[in-house]
């Protein structure tokens, strides 16, 4: 009677490790699901700071081309300037010039007028 009551007693526990194993294995296989979960949701958030990463390079990148475009700009528009400054320099000379042989030209008209007399 007490052998059968042992046994009984071990049955008793085999059974109660069995559900323990089995409590212990579905927790685990939440755990791993769980964990998958938040792999998939950190590979999310990975790619996501990638991406942002990716789009401030390509929007540095561009800052520099623009700046670059700007500087290039500025010294178009300083060259015109310049050409600009000599056009209009060149064009007060040509004025000047023209002035004064239309000043040489009436004289010599006085002149002749003035020999056609003598």
């Amino acid at each position: 009677a007490h052998s059968d009551a042992c046994v009984a007693n071990l049955e008793s526990e085999k059974e109660s490790f069995a559900r323990s194993i089995e409590e212990l294995s579905n927790q685990k296989r939440e755990l791993e699901e769980c964990l998958a979960s938040s792999d998939a949701h950190l590979q999310l958030e990975k790619e996501k700071l990638l991406k942002s990463i990716n789009q401030e390079h390509e929007l540095e990148e561009r800052l520099a081309h623009s700046d670059a475009c700007v500087a290039n700009l500025q010294l178009e528009k300083e060259t015109l300037l310049k050409s600009i400054e000599e056009s209009s320099n060149q064009q007060r000379e040509l004025n000047d010039r023209l002035a004064h042989s239309d000043a040489c030209v009436a004289n010599l008209e006085s002149e002749k007028e003035s020999f056609a007399r003598s």
